[in-house]
């Protein structure tokens, strides 16, 4: 069956894709929203860096758990799996959001980071898992309504946050919010894969392995060719007329099978087969040689004296056994003999064994001395203690096998993509490109209500949250772009990413210089056009850069790394937050960081377009002349 028929009989399934937008709507600002909740925690007389480390302790663990979860969303998987680990996500955000409330404020770092970065990557992991199986065809597509919500949420959830707090105060505060990302059960409930829509081999989330297992298992030999030949369905054969073969002309009826249907031709000497480019295909026929004969004659001889050797082992057996059974019969008790007789059979020595030698039996009384006597309780101490040296127990054996277990994976994970990872020159740029990805979603987003708070004259809380929403709504002005770039070829997203980094970079330092109103709002617009760019294109850019089969190896590897040195340069940066105008400086030293990252990937454009259009065009125009 042709694929694109496939994929219009799927469809868009429109209550996934509406529990997918919703979850992103809820879920990622948490992250995003998080300035907010810092304005009104400040007023509590709390260190400003508390606020920061919290964003940082969140990705750090949304980016050290990532890798875990997307391996345990594609092994775990299927019918209930993937709503059964997005559960257990919403409860790890929901019972983080609510301890929040009953727990001291230097401790919501910890609690509010690490349950609700665990969770937010569980979550995440069983949606892309389930966009990739119901939505391949079309992921750019899906993926672009899926931040599309992100959007939606930075309009709208500063709102939220503002007004609850206000209502019910910080502390139940975060109840209620508890209480409102309660309500994305439901949704979860949908996050289902249709297992009646079976996909050839080829399209799996790693082509390059599947494509060389196509050409073993003998599938889909109109794209790929193998070593093998697909046998043809005989009953199209002309049995009478071979020039009547129908054999390789296409069917006019599209049958919707999905097994290619093969049968074994006759073993027939005349009939010759042809493969798919219409070559004769010869029957194989065995060479005779003297070696052979020999060898079989060999073996003929081997066989006899085997079989002659099993002959007489089964006769002595036999024999064996007779006389062992004549044992048995004549078996007579020596004891009820009479003297003479037993004196006049005798054919060896006995030895003569009478009751008063026998000892009397061991009684309790003579049982508990021995086992109260110091000498068996030091003897039973030390081989106690021996047996648990040399011998452990199966307990000890299973915790030994988990540790094991748990430091193949931590290397198979962490270290051994690490050291893959460190081989290859091109994921220098893509560690700088994915550091900047998440310093703009941690540092600079969250930054900007605080910032607010320097501006004078001072901006009030509404009017803070309106421009929030308006740093979402010019996200949203780009991702109207989205069916656009999902016609665009991958090797165009780098130039779309360069003018996004330019225009985060020019962001920063337009908030890290504003001292009025108007400077202040033009940033946050100038910055949600830029964010929309980077998160949109970072991901395609890096896979196209680096390559499809070297992406699934250093996926993980970024996400882990860049979220590490992100929470490296948080700590750095948690030194300057309490110093007068640090907010700024901070954003400042994200402007810098942004500028080389920028320059460094407008190099990699730059020599793109040289190889791909320049060197192209003087080629076309010398063979032309």
């Amino acid at each position: 069956m042709d694929f694109d028929v496939q994929t219009q009989r799927i469809g868009m399934r429109w209550t996934l894709l509406i529990s997918v937008v919703f979850l992103n709507i809820c879920l990622p600002n948490l992250l995003l929203a998080y300035g907010v909740l810092w304005v009104h925690l400040s007023s509590f007389d709390v260190p400003l860096w508390l606020g920061l480390s919290t964003s940082a302790t969140f990705m750090l663990t949304y980016g050290l758990t990532q890798c875990w979860f997307r391996e345990a969303a594609d092994s775990w998987g299927r019918s209930n799996g993937y709503r059964i680990m997005a559960t257990i996500g919403l409860f790890f955000v929901v019972a983080g959001i609510f301890l929040c409330a009953f727990v001291p404020l230097y401790l919501h770092t910890f609690i509010y980071g690490i349950f609700g970065g665990l969770g937010s990557s569980l979550i995440s992991a069983q949606v892309d898992a389930v966009i990739f199986e119901s939505y391949d065809s079309r992921l750019v597509l899906i993926r672009g309504m899926c931040f599309t919500g992100q959007a939606v949420g930075q309009t709208i959830f500063p709102h939220i946050l503002t007004t609850l707090v206000e209502a019910y105060g910080y502390s139940f505060a975060y109840i209620v919010l508890a209480g409102i990302i309660l309500q994305t059960l439901p949704v979860i409930l949908f996050l289902k894969v249709d297992e009646t829509v079976r996909r050839p081999v080829s399209f799996s989330r790693y082509k390059d392995v599947s494509r060389e297992y196509v050409a073993y298992k003998n599938e889909a030999l109109d794209n790929f060719y193998g070593n093998e030949v697909q046998l043809h369905n005989l009953n199209k054969k002309c049995w009478k007329n071979p020039s009547d073969d129908h054999l390789h002309r296409e069917e006019d009826d599209n049958t919707e099978k999905n097994i290619a249907e093969t049968i074994t031709p006759p073993p027939s000497p005349e009939e010759k087969r042809r493969n798919i480019f219409g070559v004769d295909i010869l029957p194989d026929i065995p060479e005779e040689s003297e070696e052979s004969d020999s060898d079989e004659f060999h073996v003929s001889d081997n066989m006899t004296n085997n079989k002659a050797r099993l002959s007489i082992a089964i006769k002595r057996l036999s024999i064996l056994g007779e006389n062992i059974d004549g044992c048995i019969v004549n078996q007579v008790r020596r004891d009820s003999q009479p003297e003479g007789e037993q004196n006049n059979d005798k054919e060896f020595t006995e030895v003569e064994v009478r009751y008063e030698t026998i000892p009397t039996p061991m009684t309790d009384i003579h049982t508990e001395k021995i086992f109260n006597s110091f000498s068996f309780r030091c003897q039973s101490a030390y081989m106690n203690m021996k047996r648990n040296v040399m011998i452990p127990s199966y307990r000890m054996y299973r915790i030994k096998r988990r540790f094991t277990f748990v430091m193949y994976s931590i290397n198979d994970t962490f270290f051994k993509p690490l050291k893959r990872s460190l081989s290859c020159a091109r994921f220098y740029p893509a560690l700088l490109l994915c550091f900047a990805r998440a310093g703009l979603s941690t540092i600079s987003i969250v930054l900007l209500p605080m910032i607010a708070l320097e501006v004078r004259p001072k901006i009030a809380i509404l009017e803070m949250d309106f421009l929030m929403s308006l740093h979402g709504f010019t996200w949203i002005c780009f991702l109207l772009c989205t069916p656009w770039l999902a016609q665009t070829p991958k090797r165009n997203y780098k130039y779309f990413l360069v003018i996004g980094l330019i225009i985060s970079t020019t962001s920063t330092f337009v908030l890290a210089a504003d001292n009025n109103h108007d400077s202040y709002s033009i940033g946050c617009v100038i910055a949600g056009f830029g964010y929309g760019a980077v998160t949109s294109c970072w991901e395609t850019t890096v896979q196209d850069f680096v390559g499809a089969r070297k992406w699934p190896k250093i996926h993980s590897t970024l996400e882990t790394l860049s979220s590490t040195l992100l929470a490296v340069f948080v700590v750095a940066l948690s030194f300057l937050v309490e110093k007068e105008g640090g907010l700024q400086f901070v954003m400042f030293l994200i402007g810098i960081i942004l500028t080389l990252i920028s320059v460094v990937w407008l190099i990699i454009a730059l020599v793109s377009i040289y190889f791909t259009k320049v060197k192209s065009m003087s080629l076309n125009m010398k063979s032309f002349i």
